[in-house]
């Protein structure tokens, strides 16, 4: 099977490099490579062009990521397609892993990353923490979510992504991966492979914000709006095909440990979809971890305590709880 990997980057010369050299470095046979280079002004593109007899790059104007996505999935010939996300890479054998686990039927194959920091060392954790695959459905239907690695941990069949992009490129400015990745389980059958195939990299500041465990640049409760706009848009293709989610969406528990970030550190939301008091939001969100299926009490019970913790200690304990949460928990979900 040939398998195309398109490299998304805007502003990352520090590392869209090794992106690429990892790209090119796989072991599988039949194999393309696409770098999206979407209007950078740090001079990613001779970087890039380091590569220029082996990759094919576009250079377009700043879109933002779904723009970026839409660009490499148009100019893609394999059969399978993987998004990588320009400050990440691949191991070699991704591909090979990838290729030999496809069957018929699959949307997509999932893979669990290593984290490391900015500098590449790696932080003794993976994301996510729990993989979905046959139950990642039911889980979307009920919850919203399931448990799946950011961009760079997925591949997709390309047949899939044919029905579903291009994508609207105003509204996916960023987190683009959420749309093939939360809409694959409506379309095909989901596989997980179980060892890491690739690295996800944390350049987050060291502030209150850094206590999310992504790269998410513009604050706590942007991402809880973005959780909230990612349900929204599952709901309405969920019932578009026919797969009519379950009302109310619950949460997560990884988004629910973005709640008690919020509700702590957040300070004041900017927007009117935040404005929920802050004990009804924690109310629905301890809720929702008890109603997750695929976790036990323990785990129900650690998460519901740490949150509470976070909310009531005093900030600097507060805080302390916070990142060592997310260093032994990692972060899990679609984006």
């Amino acid at each position: 099977m040939k398998i195309s990997i398109v490299i998304n980057n805007f502003n990352y010369r520090q590392f869209v490099g090794q992106a690429t050299e990892s790209a090119l470095a796989q072991t599988h046979p039949d194999l393309e490579v696409i770098v999206v280079d979407d209007g950078s002004t740090d001079g990613s593109v001779a970087e890039i062009r380091r590569f220029a007899d082996r990759v094919k790059l576009i250079e377009k104007p700043n879109g933002g990521q779904g723009s970026a996505y839409n660009a490499g999935f148009r100019r893609a010939t394999g059969d399978i397609v993987m998004f990588l996300d320009a400050d990440d890479w691949l191991y070699p054998q991704a591909a090979s892993g990838v290729a030999e686990a496809w069957r018929p039927g699959v949307s997509k194959i999932q893979f669990p990353l290593e984290m490391v920091d900015r500098e590449g060392a790696a932080l003794g954790r993976r994301v996510p923490r729990s993989l979905h695959d046959r139950d990642a459905l039911a889980l979307l239907r009920e919850f919203g979510a399931y448990g799946s690695p950011p961009g760079s941990g997925n591949a997709f069949a390309a047949d899939f992504l044919a029905r579903v992009l291009p994508m609207e490129e105003a509204i996916w400015t960023t987190a683009a991966d959420s749309v093939p990745i939360l809409l694959a389980p409506a379309y095909g059958d989901v596989v997980s492979l179980q060892r890491a195939l690739g690295a996800y990299r944390l350049h987050r500041r060291n502030d209150d914000e850094s206590l999310l465990a992504n790269n998410a640049p513009q604050g706590l409760w942007h991402e809880y709006e973005r959780i909230q706009w990612t349900k929204r848009f599952v709901e309405q293709s969920l019932s578009t095909l026919g797969l009519e989610p379950r009302v109310p969406q619950r949460m997560a528990p990884w988004e629910a440990r973005v709640v008690a970030l919020c509700v702590r550190f957040g300070g004041t939301p900017k927007t009117c979809a935040s404005r929920i008091s802050p004990g009804r939001l924690m109310g629905f969100a301890l809720a929702s971890v008890w109603r997750w299926p695929v976790a036990g009490w323990r785990m129900k019970s650690a998460l519901s305590i740490w949150m509470l913790a976070v909310c009531l200690l005093p900030r600097p304990w507060a805080r302390r709880l916070g990142r060592l949460h997310k260093s032994s928990m990692g972060a899990c979900g679609a984006a």
